[in-house]
């Protein structure tokens, strides 16, 4: 087990709303790119940029998906240059969704799969461009449907920005669905991620509307709770899964496999923040032959809520599970009862 990380996630910067229960993925639960790293840049004050600073420009997919139809795209962006590129390539198992793109001027735009550029197919663009190296958060609503079955709408740092209805938004029939979302677009190198940018808060959500301006923000475990079973590699079990940025096997913590082995933290919390969701995200994988599994927790007081099985491989993987609301009152959580709540890994059956 390495390099466990808390998102607090999903802490309200404006009025944004938001359904509890609501299915929500940091894309995913795997990236691939970068060694799989999950947090690339660490900021002071506790939320997380992807920087990309070599023009070799890399993307980053997700993992598989739970094909949705109507789903959100958000992410914050900081447009280091006047360049236009792909910002989000939209796939299912048929093939290329469509793109999310920006442009010379800074203005985003969807644009449906097609056998040519990224650009040859716009839908629809935003009404707010993208100033220079200011700060922005967008976020994309999307009905997936043929012919004029499908729907697009922007917003811009939680602000209405434009809508389009009655379109085709997947690009051929059978691809009415999402499987997976790439963060750039390596194969096309002209637009990829493109250097001096900065990428974060990168979200997927099915919820039945906009979550408005947001942040994810991190909180490394700062101290063991109540179980520690596992064995650490050096010093204590928080100690070696509190690394912002994974260092895999340089520390790490180890269960000889016994069911219901468990490591439960602290962290410092947050304040004077409305909380939408906590998230408990793991990097873990197995060493021995045979199936493996992990449960995800978030305990307060002497109640405690997990996630249902994650199965681990012999590569590191990255294991998200959200929590709506908190275990004791099965309400939202408050800012308090973050800071107060552990969260846990332990293993499965």
């Amino acid at each position: 087990m390495s390099d466990f990380l808390l998102a607090d996630g999903f802490g309200n910067l404006s009025d944004g709303t938001h359904t509890a229960g609501a299915t929500r993925e940091i894309l995913g639960e795997q990236w691939t790119g970068f060694s799989q790293s999950f947090v690339i840049v660490d900021r002071s004050d506790g939320r997380k940029w992807l920087t990309v600073a070599s023009a070799a420009r890399p993307q980053l997919q997700s993992g598989v998906l739970g094909d949705p139809s109507t789903f959100s795209i958000c992410f914050r962006i900081y447009r280091g240059s006047a360049t236009a590129h792909c910002l989000v390539k939209l796939m299912n198992a048929a093939g290329v969704i469509g793109w999310i793109t920006i442009d010379n001027a800074g203005t985003m735009g969807y644009n449906i799969g097609s056998a040519g550029s990224p650009t040859d197919t716009t839908t629809i663009t935003a009404t707010t461009t993208i100033p220079l190296a200011t700060e922005m958060f967008v976020e994309m609503r999307f009905v997936l449907g043929d012919a004029a079955a499908g729907s697009v709408a922007f917003y811009i740092n939680g602000t209405f920005s434009n809508t389009r209805a009655g379109i085709d938004t997947c690009y051929g029939a059978g691809r009415t669905s999402l499987r997976s979302i790439i963060v750039g677009e390596a194969a096309a190198n002209a637009y990829g991620l493109q250097s001096g940018w900065k990428y974060g808060d990168i979200i997927m959500h099915t919820a039945a509307a906009g979550i408005g301006d947001v942040g994810v923000f991190y909180r490394p475990m700062d101290a063991d709770g109540a179980s520690s079973d596992f064995t650490p590699s050096a010093g204590a079990n928080f100690e070696c899964a509190d690394e912002i940025g994974p260092d895999e096997d340089t520390t790490y913590n180890e269960s000889d496999g016994t069911a219901g082995h468990r490591d439960s933290f602290e962290t410092a919390g947050v304040s004077a923040m409305s909380v939408l969701s906590v998230g408990v995200i793991v990097r873990a994988r197995k060493t021995a032959a045979g199936a493996g599994t992990l449960l995800l927790g978030a305990i307060h007081g002497a109640s405690e809520d997990q996630s249902s099985a994650k199965a681990m491989t012999s590569a590191y993987l990255t294991h998200v599970e959200f929590f709506d609301t908190c275990p004791s009152t099965a309400a939202a959580w408050s800012a308090a009862e973050v800071t107060a709540a552990e969260l846990s890994y332990e293993v499965g059956a």
